[in-house]
């Protein structure tokens, strides 16, 4: 699936795996859903470290990045 994201990814990291997905939040014992459209990316970085993100795609923003 290729989204026209890249404006919020740089170049230099290699796309390993993207698709859409949504974003929950835990508030006390309850999950709650965050209403904003998302999507999950895994990338390989230039010193081969390996990126899992969360983008907003309605704002083309990444917003979760973990190592």
């Amino acid at each position: 699936m290729s989204l026209s994201s890249a404006d919020a990814f740089p170049e230099n990291q290699e796309v390993m795996l993207e698709f859409r997905a949504g974003k929950m939040f835990l508030e006390g014992k309850k999950v709650v859903p965050d209403t904003r459209k998302g999507l999950v990316r895994i990338a390989r970085a230039e010193e081969g470290l390996v990126h899992f993100q969360w983008l907003d795609r309605t704002q083309n923003v990444v917003e979760d990045v973990s190592f």
